[in-house]
């Protein structure tokens, strides 16, 4: 297990990508921004929060494809069950930190993190299985798509955006946790396959 740690450079990328989560989250917690649309009203005031875990995301991705391929597909170990116990503690790790900032501060928006990061998670592994490494730009794309066509007014999401969603919407954190699930099954039956 050392050395698959190593060899996906785990203990170089995932901290400085769990850094930059923390220090974003504490920053951003409740900030709004207003960004160009194609709604109606030709602006949305958008959550910060939204684009806080791609740098986490793109830490992952880092760490998903650092492999020895030759090493993976000749040893006995699971590495496919060590990858997936990776992208299974990044959510983690965003979940906690979302949820601590969220009752340190006393603020909303930290505790949607968890939930937004398990679905960008599912989406970039889903990606990952079909297009290999430039799947990492999915999770960004998304957040572009929900900023410039996912809201039917200003706070009013659609359903399929997902991310913007509130805390307690019921469909969104479905939506995310069969997202997540579908991803990590095509991380799983992917992972010799994936170069």
């Amino acid at each position: 297990m050392i050395w698959w740690f190593k060899a996906r450079q785990a203990h170089v990328c995932l901290p400085l990508a769990v850094l930059a989560l923390l220090v974003l989250v504490m920053t951003v917690q409740d900030l709004h921004i207003v960004l160009p649309s194609f709604s109606l009203t030709g602006e949305n005031k958008l959550p910060l929060m939204l684009f806080v875990p791609i740098p986490l995301l793109a830490g992952l991705m880092m760490c998903l494809e650092s492999r020895l391929l030759a090493a993976e597909l000749t040893g006995a170990r699971r590495i496919a069950v060590l990858d997936l116990t990776l992208s299974v503690g990044t959510v983690a790790v965003a979940q906690v930190a979302g949820a601590a900032v969220g009752h340190w501060y006393d603020t909303v928006h930290p505790e949607q993190l968890g939930r937004n990061t398990a679905f960008l998670v599912g989406l970039m592994l889903c990606g990952r299985a079909l297009w290999g490494q430039p799947a990492a730009m999915l999770p960004v794309l998304w957040a572009a798509a929900v900023t410039m066509v996912g809201f039917r007014s200003p706070q009013d999401p659609y359903p399929w955006t997902v991310i913007p969603e509130a805390s307690g919407t019921w469909y969104a954190t479905t939506g995310a946790a069969l997202l997540f699930l579908v991803g990590l099954a095509a991380q799983f039956f992917t992972a010799r396959r994936v170069s």
